[in-house]
């Protein structure tokens, strides 16, 4: 058998089984972040550490409901722009989200945004 076709199939078997390398975020250590889980819905909060696909979220607080804010779409709208005050937020806590499906950079302005918002809990 061809060396670089097993390897080809080892990498694949490792993508299946989740065992592949994920991306570096360890610069984003410390800073504040949208987090996307598969199970979990999305949060904002400050990065507190990574491993896999897990991460620990200080002062996270779950977007219930979102939109982003001056006509920008998607997550990465949110990242940039920050939320329009329609959109629905919980309180703040620390939390471990498993399953990660992306971890994205928010900008300072919508930093600002998120922690802005009223709670939709109380």
């Amino acid at each position: 058998m061809d060396i670089q076709k097993l390897k080809g199939l080892v990498e694949l078997l490792e993508v299946l089984n989740g065992e592949a390398a994920e991306a570096d975020v360890s610069g984003m250590v410390g800073k504040y972040v949208i987090v996307r889980c598969r199970d979990a819905g999305v949060h904002a909060g400050k990065l507190e550490s990574h491993s896999g696909r897990g991460c620990t979220l200080a002062e996270s607080r779950r977007l219930w409901y979102w939109k982003p804010a001056n006509g920008a779409a998607f997550l990465s709208g949110i990242a940039a722009e920050g939320l329009d005050d329609s959109s629905k937020l919980g309180s703040e806590v620390r939390i471990h989200l498993t399953e990660n499906c992306e971890i994205i950079e928010c900008s300072s302005q919508a930093e600002e945004s998120i922690r802005g918002l009223k709670s939709y809990e109380t």
